[in-house]
């Protein structure tokens, strides 16, 4: 192959063999998005397969160094014409494990970039069955079954081929599949006869169970009690895809803002988020998807559940990534090779203004507490409950400030699109009729801009922001990728500490 690669071997004594084909390359190229098709490399996989290969005796082989981007050892095409290598050593591997053994069980570590600690087994088949997939129907009934009760045990969300099933014809789990039997290509065809005497599975791993620390050690724990454990057999349980109910999931936004403390918080049908700029600067996050059992209020350990009168209860309990600054969007991977895992316990309660809980969204107080690892900070701050979708379809401008004297704005609008919003103020709402921001934050001075806001009644508002917080994303549209920009900023007299949140989309 043209592109630098190279592999790890490990012997096993085991009938396991694991394979991380995506560990990543050591001295990653910062790449252009181009068309979106820039693929993040399983960080932390060829460390993880490693470690459990050395706490079960399994085989191993890992890829030390390969960019999936030059090459995708995943993909048999992609393997076979320019890492034939790749094929031959998994082929020396099974043949020595199934001669010693007489079966071999085999599984691909993969990286899954959400929070929420997680595993998706994917069986190279539909979700719900394990027809024609790459495991017999005893050993879903036994191993399989024991693996999700470990990972359950451990705290650990596990499902089966919810998020990927594998099932991709080139997916490298569909060797172990009937599927290519009769295949032309010599290796392909030899690795494939080995699948009769194989079960195989691949293992979607979130990111607390693959970067180092207490997660990564709970993950190894229970793949090594049920992957090298004659597992008693007992009747299969069939993981739901998605949470019951999620379809009905509401949609729920919380943005805060305070002196010691400024975060987002989301949740929807698809999954949930937490976001924090924590004392000291950087970026704190948790991403969950609606995976396995959780409820309508909550994803994983994040809870935003509704309280009397159109309040809300944020709640949560577990792993975070932190990272040392706040770009880490413009470039997933490098961003994420530079965060570290912490823990996070968040108590916070927000009240509304007026408790109408209508669309619009409601302006209030949150107030409660946020620990990260051992510092507690006390939140005493304003905050904005939304329901709507974020603006995403263009160019233009969101925000939500609380502006002093009892007063407050909601506004989205700007580069020829209609405006929405409302002031809030001591003797009721005033609807938005335009909005225009000028010396936008993505320009030569990205530390001030105006937004100027025209209301119903003809009244002219120019707020002179100042940016407290800054989170520029890269969001991928059909016409390519686009800047966006979310800051927390302060406003006219209203002090130093930030007054809300902005969304600058496209400027």
């Amino acid at each position: 192959m043209s592109a630098p690669y190279e592999l790890i071997v490990v012997p096993g004594t085991s009938p396991l063999v694991l394979v991380a084909p995506h560990g990543g390359n050591r001295d990653p190229v910062r790449r252009p998005w181009g068309n979106g098709a820039r693929k993040v490399n399983d960080l932390h996989t060829a460390t993880l397969t490693a470690e459990l290969a050395a706490a079960t005796g399994a085989a191993a082989l890992i890829n030390a160094a390969a960019d999936r981007n030059d090459v995708d050892l995943n993909r048999l095409s992609a393997a076979h014409d320019r890492a034939p290598h790749f094929l031959e050593q998994l082929e020396a591997l099974l043949d020595a494990t199934i001669a010693r053994h007489g079966h071999a069980v085999v599984a691909t570590i993969h990286g899954w970039n959400v929070v929420q600690p997680a595993v998706d087994v994917g069986l190279g088949c539909a979700p719900g069955t394990v027809d024609g997939g790459a495991v017999s129907p005893v050993f879903a009934a036994t191993t399989l079954t024991a693996l999700r009760h470990a990972l359950e045990a451990h705290g650990i969300a596990t499902t089966l081929g919810a998020r990927y099933p594998a099932r991709g014809r080139e997916n490298l789990l569909q060797l172990f599949t009937p599927r290519y039997r009769d295949d032309p290509r010599p290796l392909v065809r030899t690795l494939a006869a080995r699948g009769a005497h194989c079960e195989a599975l691949q293992l979607e791993c979130s990111i607390p169970l693959r970067w180092p620390g207490a997660w990564r050690e709970r993950l190894v724990d229970a793949l090594a009690r049920a992957l090298t454990a004659s597992a008693v057999a007992s009747p299969a349980v069939a993981p739901e895809s998605v949470a019951a109910g999620a379809d009905a999931a509401p949609r729920r936004t919380l943005q805060l803002t305070s002196p010691a403390l400024s975060g987002l918080a989301a949740l929807d049908p698809l999954g949930g988020r937490l976001l924090l700029f924590p004392p000291g600067g950087g970026l704190v996050l948790f991403t969950g998807e609606r995976v396995g059992p959780c409820h309508a209020d909550g994803v994983g350990a994040l809870v935003m559940a509704p309280t009397p009168g159109g309040g809300l209860r944020l709640e949560y309990d577990g792993p975070v990534l932190r990272f040392p600054d706040t770009t880490p969007f413009l470039d997933l991977e490098h961003g994420l090779r530079r965060a570290t895992l912490d823990e996070a316990h968040v108590r916070l309660s927000f009240a509304p203004r007026h408790g109408r809980g209508d669309d619009e969204g409601e302006f209030g107080t949150v107030v409660g507490r946020v620990v990260l690892g051992s510092t507690e900070t006390r939140i005493d701050g304003h905050g904005f409950a939304d329901a709507r979708r974020p603006m995403t379809s263009g160019p233009g401008i969101r925000g939500a400030l609380a502006l002093g004297g009892g007063t407050a704005l909601s506004f989205a609008g700007g580069c020829g699109r209609p405006a929405v919003g409302f002031r809030c103020g001591p003797t009721g709402h005033t609807a938005v009729a335009g909005v225009e921001v000028e010396g936008p934050p993505l320009g030569p001075d990205p530390g001030r801009f105006t937004i100027s806001v025209t209301l119903a009644d003809g009244t002219c508002l120019g707020l002179p922001a100042r940016i407290v917080d800054r989170l520029p994303v890269v969001r991928m549209r059909p016409e390519g990728p686009a800047r966006a920009l979310f800051v927390t900023c302060a406003v006219g007299g209203t002090g130093e500490a930030p007054a809300g949140w902005c969304e600058i989309d496209g400027l």
